[in-house]
C-alpha cells in the first residue's frame, strides 16, 4: 500500500486525474477481499490489482470509460461507478469457475478540489500511523468528499458547507449500523430517514490503515534478505543493529528505518540517532542477531511487548536451551508459547534468501490466521 499511495501522489502532484477502483463486496471463492485497491491515470498506467482475471479486465475497461466521459457534456460525465460480478459457473456470464461474488466501486478524482484534498489528508494520517478513511458521499446533486479518523473525527475538510452538515449527520449515524473498518473498502446507503435525498445518496468508503511493522533485529545475511522479502510483501521495515558497518542504506535500501544502537541490552530504546521503538499487536519481531546470548535476552525483551508475532531463529537446540533460561528468569510456559522458533515455514530452505521467503510466509499465515506447516529446522 505504501507503494500504491506513493504512486498515487505523484500523479496528482503532477496535476493528473486518476480513477480509484476497489472492491466493495466479495463473497465465495474470489481472488481478492475488501482490501484489493487499483489505481488508473489518464494514460492507461496502473498500479494496485481488484484480483485479476476477467473481474479486473472489466475494471480496467470501465475505469477507461471514466477518463472517456470528461470531453462529454457536463450533464453525462461520470465520476463513479459500480460494478457486481458474478463468477460462478451457474451465471455462464464470464467463463469463470471460481464460485465467488464481487462488487468494485470506481471513483475519479481530478488533482484539485476536496475529493483529492480529503485523499492527501487520508494519506498525511496512515503516514504519521493512524488509520483513516477517504469518504465520498454520492446525491443526486453531486458529490461530497471528506476524510474520517478512527474517532469519527473530520480531518477534511476543516469547515464542511453548511447544506453538508444534514450528509455528515446521516453519514455518523450510518455508521453506527453498518461499521466499515478501516483495511479496506466497502458502499452502502446513508440512514434516510424520511428524507428522499438522503434515501438516493449512496457512500463509497475507502478505509486506509497504517502498514504493518517488521522489526528485524540483526543486520546480516538473513536480515538483509527478510528485509527484501517483507517489504515485497506490503510490510514497513525496521532494521535495528549495533553494527553501522553493516546497517547501511546500500545494503538495506528497502528498509523504512535503519536503527544503530550502542548494544542489544536495550534494543528498543532511543541511542544516539535511533528513535525509540514500541511493538504494537499488529508487529512482528525478528530476532535475527548473531549470538545466543543476544537472542536470549532479545527474547526476553520481545516477550514484554505486545507483538503479534515474535519469531526466533536458529536450531531447537538453541531454542530449548533459551526456552530453559527464560524459565528460570520467570517466564512460563504461555509466555514461550508466542514464540514461533525455530522460525519460519518447513519448505527446506537452506539459503538466506529462501530463509527469507519462510520467515515471511510464516508471518503472512499467523497474521491470516491459518497453519500450513511447521517451522523447518536449521541445522
Amino acid at each position: 500500500m505504501n507503494e500504491l499511495r506513493a504512486w498515487i501522489l505523484g500523479r496528482l502532484d503532477r496535476g493528473e486525474t486518476i480513477v480509484l477502483a476497489a472492491v466493495t463486496r466479495a463473497s465465495g471463492s474470489t481472488a481478492r477481499g475488501t482490501d484489493a485497491l487499483l489505481a488508473m491515470d489518464s494514460g492507461g498506467a496502473m498500479t494496485g490489482t481488484v484480483g485479476g482475471g476477467y473481474a479486473e479486465h472489466e475494471t480496467i475497461d470501465a475505469a477507461r470509460r471514466l477518463f472517456g466521459s470528461e470531453g462529454e457534456d457536463s450533464r453525462a460525465r461520470q465520476i463513479a461507478r459500480d460494478l457486481d460480478f458474478d463468477l460462478t459457473p451457474e451465471s455462464n456470464q464470464t467463463q469463470m469457475i471460481c464460485g465467488g461474488r464481487l462488487s468494485v466501486h470506481l471513483e475519479k478524482i481530478g488533482p484539485t478540489g476536496v475529493a483529492a484534498g480529503a485523499l492527501r489528508a487520508c494519506f498525511g494520517r496512515v503516514e504519521n500511523g493512524g488509520p483513516c478513511a477517504f469518504v465520498a458521499i454520492h446525491t443526486p446533486r453531486g458529490r461530497h468528499c471528506l476524510a474520517l479518523d478512527d474517532k469519527k473525527q473530520i480531518l477534511f475538510p476543516q469547515t464542511p458547507e453548511q447544506d453538508e452538515r444534514k450528509l455528515l449527520d446521516a453519514l455518523l449515524a450510518t455508521l453506527e449500523m453498518a461499521r466499515p473498518g478501516f483495511g479496506g473498502a466497502a458502499e452502502f446507503a446513508l440512514d434516510a430517514g424520511n428524507d428522499p435525498e438522503l434515501k438516493a445518496s449512496r457512500v463509497f468508503w475507502l478505509g486506509l490503515a497504517p502498514e504493518p511493522v517488521v522489526y528485524i533485529f540483526g543486520a546480516g545475511h538473513v536480515g538483509k534478505a527478510t528485509c527484501e522479502a517483507a517489504h515485497l510483501a506490503g510490510f514497513r521495515v525496521v532494521v535495528t543493529d549495533d553494527r553501522p558497518e553493516l546497517l547501511t542504506e546500500e545494503r538495506f535500501p528497502r528498509a523504512s528505518l535503519l536503527r544503530v544502537i550502542g548494544s542489544f541490552s536495550r534494543p528498543l530504546a532511543a541511542c544516539g540517532g535511533a528513535p525509540a521503538v514500541e511493538l504494537g499487536p499488529q508487529d512482528c519481531a525478528l530476532i535475527l542477531t548473531r549470538q545466543p546470548d543476544i537472542d536470549r535476552e532479545m527474547l526476553a525483551q520481545m516477550l514484554r511487548t505486545a507483538a503479534g508475532y515474535v519469531g526466533l531463529i536458529g536450531s531447537k537446540t538453541k531454542r530449548e536451551g533459551i526456552y530453559a533460561s527464560l524459565r528460570s528468569g520467570g517466564f512460563t510456559d504461555a509466555d514461550l508459547a508466542r514464540v514461533h522458533s525455530p522460525i519460519g515455514l518447513a519448505i527446506g530452505a537452506r539459503t538466506p534468501e529462501e530463509i527469507a521467503v519462510s520467515i515471511v510466509a510464516e508471518i503472512i499465515a499467523v497474521r491470516a490466521g491459518v497453519s500450513p506447516g511447521t517451522p523447518y529446522e536449521r541445522l
